[in-house]
C-alpha cells in the first residue's frame, strides 16, 4: 500500500486531478491520475473513463478519460488504521430548528397531495485541515468495505470523498442493473421496518421500473432485501434488464435523479428542493464511477489449455453509484451532506435523528 499512498500524495501535492476508489469487497484499489490540470466534461456516453456528475440535471459531468490519465491498480493490503475519532460536527439548536421547519413544510405539502415523496437534505460545515487524502481513502475502505469508497479531487472543484451503498447503474455487455434503495435504520435498533419505510421504498422501485420500461422490455424486479451499509440498514430491491449500449445515456438521463434522492413526481419535487433546501447540493446525490472501462475476460483459466489464451477479450463495463454518505473539502472547510426521504407519514423529529445517524459515516473517518 506504500506505493498507493506515495502516488496519491504526489498527485495531491502537485495539485493535479485524480480519483482513487475501491469497489465493494474488491481486493484492489483503482486510480485515475490525470496528466494535466484542465477541467474536462463528458462529451457522450460512449467515452471511457471515470465520470463525476452533479445533482443539477442540466449540468455536464466532469470526466477523467482513460486517454488523458495514468490508470493504475494497486493490491489492497490491510493497513493499520487510527480508530480514534478526532473530529466532530456541531448540530446547533439553530441548525435543528431550521431543518425541522423545512421538514414540517415538506410534510404539509405532501399531505396537501402536491407530492408523493420529497427527499430533503442539509449540509454541515466545519473548519478542517486535510493533508493526507490517501489516509482518508484507506479509512473509508477499512470501515465500509461493502460500499463503493472513493476520494476524488480536481483543483478547480475541490476534494470529494464518500462511501456509497447505492448502485446507480451497472452494465456488462447487454446486461443493465440498478437498484432501489430507501429506508434507514441503525443496525442496533431492535425493530421491524415501518409501513412508512416500506411504502417509501416501493415508490422508488416503481418509478425506476417505469423509467426503464421507456427504453427496454422484460424488466426484472428481484425480491426486496435488507442491506447493511456500515452501521445502517436499508431496504433494497435489485432491478435488471437487457439494454442496447447506445441507449445508456438516455436511460441515465431518465433515471437521474432517482426518487431515492429527489422525490415524486420528480419534476415537481426537484423544483421544490431548488426553492426550499437553501443550499447547492453540488455533487451530493449526483452519480459517479467507471464508464465503459475495459475489463478483460478469458474463456478458461486452465493453464494447460494454451488455446484458450486466444479467447481473451476486452469488454467495456460501467459501474456507477449514487453519491451518498459523502463529504467535500475546499478552502479549509469540510462539508458533510445528509438527507432523508419524506412522505405523508414522516415525523420531523425522527427525520432529523436519521440525518444525525447518517452523518456518522463520514465522522468515523474524519
Amino acid at each position: 500500500m506504500q506505493k498507493l499512498k506515495e502516488d496519491i500524495q504526489k498527485q495531491w501535492a502537485s495539485n493535479l486531478p485524480f480519483v482513487a476508489y475501491h469497489s465493494p469487497n474488491s481486493g484492489e484499489v483503482s486510480c485515475f491520475f490525470q496528466k494535466e490540470a484542465g477541467l474536462r466534461y463528458l462529451q457522450n456516453y460512449e467515452e471511457s473513463g471515470f465520470i463525476f456528475s452533479p445533482f443539477e440535471v442540466n449540468s455536464r459531468p466532469i470526466f477523467f478519460s482513460e486517454e488523458n490519465s495514468d490508470v493504475l491498480k494497486y493490491e489492497l493490503i490491510d493497513a493499520e488504521i487510527d480508530y480514534v475519532s478526532k473530529f466532530s460536527l456541531k448540530n446547533t439548536l439553530s441548525d435543528k430548528n431550521k431543518y425541522i421547519d423545512l421538514l414540517q413544510h415538506t410534510i404539509t405539502a405532501i399531505k396537501n397531495e402536491e407530492y408523493k415523496k420529497v427527499v430533503v437534505s442539509r449540509v454541515m460545515t466545519e473548519d478542517y485541515t486535510l493533508e493526507n487524502p490517501e489516509e482518508l481513502l484507506l479509512k473509508l475502505i477499512h470501515f465500509y468495505p461493502e460500499a463503493f469508497t472513493y476520494v476524488w479531487f480536481h483543483p478547480e472543484i475541490g476534494l470529494w470523498a464518500g462511501a456509497s451503498p447505492e448502485i446507480f447503474a451497472k452494465t456488462y455487455r447487454t446486461k443493465f442493473e440498478t437498484m432501489a434503495l430507501a429506508g434507514t435504520k441503525r443496525v442496533n435498533e431492535n425493530r421491524e421496518w415501518t409501513q412508512k419505510e416500506l411504502d417509501e421504498q416501493q415508490i422508488v422501485t416503481d418509478e425506476i421500473v417505469s423509467a426503464l420500461e421507456n427504453h427496454t422490455q422484460n424488466v426484472q424486479v428481484h425480491p426486496r432485501t435488507t442491506d447493511q451499509a456500515g452501521d445502517l440498514f436499508h431496504l433494497r430491491t435489485d432491478i435488471s434488464t437487457d439494454l442496447d449500449s447506445s441507449k445508456l445515456g438516455l436511460v441515465l438521463k431518465d433515471l437521474h435523479p432517482t426518487p431515492a434522492v429527489c422525490g415524486l413526481p420528480k419534476a415537481k419535487a426537484y423544483k421544490f428542493l431548488k426553492e426550499n433546501e437553501g443550499y447547492d447540493r453540488k455533487f451530493y446525490t449526483g452519480f459517479f464511477g467507471e464508464l465503459n472501462v475495459a475489463k478483460q475476460t478469458q474463456r478458461s483459466k486452465r493453464t494447460r489449455n494454451q488455446e484458450n489464451q486466444a479467447y481473451k477479450s476486452i469488454v467495456r463495463a460501467s459501474n456507477l453509484y449514487v453519491n451518498l454518505r459523502c463529504m467535500s473539502f475546499n478552502y479549509g472547510k469540510v462539508h458533510v451532506y445528509v438527507g432523508g426521504g419524506i412522505t405523508k407519514d414522516s415525523i420531523a423529529e425522527e427525520e432529523w435523528t436519521e440525518t444525525v445517524n447518517k452523518s456518522r459515516t463520514m465522522l468515523k473517518v474524519l
